[in-house]
């Protein structure tokens, strides 16, 4: 059957070829695959590529090899040979990546089935402790511990106040706790807190509710249920490696908010916060194709290995690509070699990068072209880094580029002002200046279609 393919992460994988029959043959992956070619080495005929043995409108009629339009992911899949049809020993070949389920919230939203009780009567001024995640890092410091304050704010690892939610004088409720285990091993720790920001006004326009997910990836979500409407609104904020971050948790609105919390580097110092429902970043497939002159290569075995390409597509890259970066070694003897990276997934697109390896500041210069018919707007920007990394960029196909930046703010740049900023090319020139011993190691522009 054809799954929705947004819902898993996925990676290059290695597939057994499968076994043809004269029969209906019904193809089940341990895993979901993503397909991006069928082939066969031995069977020339005609074949059938049915989503299940009950339709009758078939993906695919004719012969191998097959390179659908777009991928298709599947848990499962029917192949039919012609009526009469005879083979012998006859395999289809898959290039396809392999799926991971992401961790999806949603089930888990706006409710308090399955959780138990923190506390649950009213109390005024004080602070609360439970088992938290040890394996979530906030700050530097493993969150084994979290402190949840009656007076709306919360700490990881230590009793402070380091997330802020319309913080004031006020009370809860009900405190609640959940650990929550996902598909493929990774957990959540989810708090539920419900009160209000007077504490001697219990009324409903000083209501207070929301939802903290810390998660085993060493993201965070925060979903905000109920606001005052009182005016009584208080301070939210996050308070993190000496930086103090306003948040916009819709104050007055009934409609709540929710915001994600990307990490940035493994320690949990650095966020980059999005103002939408979370979604799992993570494993896709980054491989790398050599070019000389007019000719490509993969290395296998440590070796350069001449491949027969004329043009690249995802298909060459996850039948030839390699995962990891050559050695120094082996590129410092050739003669203006270029990279090519092809990452997976629909929804990102990566930035061809010049490095100049000057002594500090480093300069990173890249072109992201989003001028494919399918890309509507930028949804999210991310990075890794660390150190002092700036940011100019060009909404003039390069003519002109703004002041420096920092990285953390231009992640945070409203989007849509940017992407309606763009010029008729749909080409954004970035400019990273890698200051002191700074590094950045990835820049990611995720895209809506």
């Amino acid at each position: 059957m054809l799954i929705e393919q947004t819902d898993y992460l996925w990676k290059k994988g290695q597939l057994e070829d499968i076994a043809l029959t004269a029969e209906p043959l019904t193809f089940t992956p341990e895993k979901p695959v993503r397909i991006y070619k069928f082939d066969s080495a031995d069977y020339t005929g005609d074949i059938t590529i049915l989503a299940s043995v009950d339709d009758t409108d078939p993906l695919y009629q004719g012969t191998l090899p097959y390179i659908p339009d777009a991928p298709i992911a599947c848990d499962s899949l029917v192949f039919v040979l012609p009526e009469g049809e005879e083979t012998v020993s006859a395999t289809i070949h898959l290039v396809a990546e392999v799926g991971t389920t992401k961790a999806l919230l949603t089930p888990y939203l706006n409710t308090t089935a399955g959780m138990s009780y923190v506390n649950s009567s009213y109390n005024d001024d004080t602070t609360y402790s439970t088992t938290g995640l040890s394996s979530f890092k906030f700050n530097g410091i493993s969150a084994s511990t979290i402190y949840i304050s009656s007076n709306h704010w919360l700490g990881f690892g230590t009793s402070s106040e380091q997330l802020k939610i319309c913080r004031r004088d006020g009370c809860s409720t009900a405190i609640y706790r959940q650990s929550i285990s996902f598909v493929d091993g990774m957990t959540a720790l989810k708090i539920r807190f419900e009160g209000y920001t007077v504490y001697n006004n219990r009324v409903t326009s000083n209501r207070l509710i929301f939802e903290v997910f810390l998660i085993s990836n060493n993201d965070m979500f925060l979903n905000i249920i109920t606001t005052p409407t009182s005016g009584n609104y208080g301070a939210s904020e996050l308070v993190c490696n000496s930086t103090t971050t306003t948040l916009n948790v819709n104050v007055g609105s009934t409609d709540g908010a929710m915001i994600s919390f990307y990490h940035l580097d493994t320690a949990g110092k650095t966020w980059n916060i999005v103002y939408e429902p979370y979604r799992q970043e993570g494993a896709s497939s980054q491989l790398y194709l050599l070019r000389l002159e007019d000719t490509f290569y993969t290395i296998t075995d440590g070796a350069l290995e001449a491949l027969e390409l004329t043009e690249l597509s995802a298909v060459a890259f996850l039948e030839h690509g390699f995962e990891e970066l050559p050695s120094a070694e082996l590129l410092t003897p050739l003669v203006n070699p270029q990279m090519y990276l092809w990452e997976s997934g629909e929804e990102s697109t990566p930035v061809k990068a010049i490095l100049k390896a000057y002594p500090y500041p480093q300069t990173l210069d890249c072109v992201a072209d989003m001028s494919h018919i399918t890309i509507l707007g930028i949804k999210l920007l991310t990075a890794e880094y660390s150190g002092d990394v700036r940011v100019q960029y060009s909404v003039d196909d390069g003519a002109n580029f703004t002041e420096e930046i920092a990285l953390a703010d231009f992640l945070n740049t409203d989007r849509t002002v940017l992407w309606e900023s763009l010029p008729e090319s749909r080409k954004l020139y970035l400019r990273f200046n890698l200051h002191d011993d700074a590094a950045l190691s990835r820049f990611k522009i995720t895209y809506e279609n």
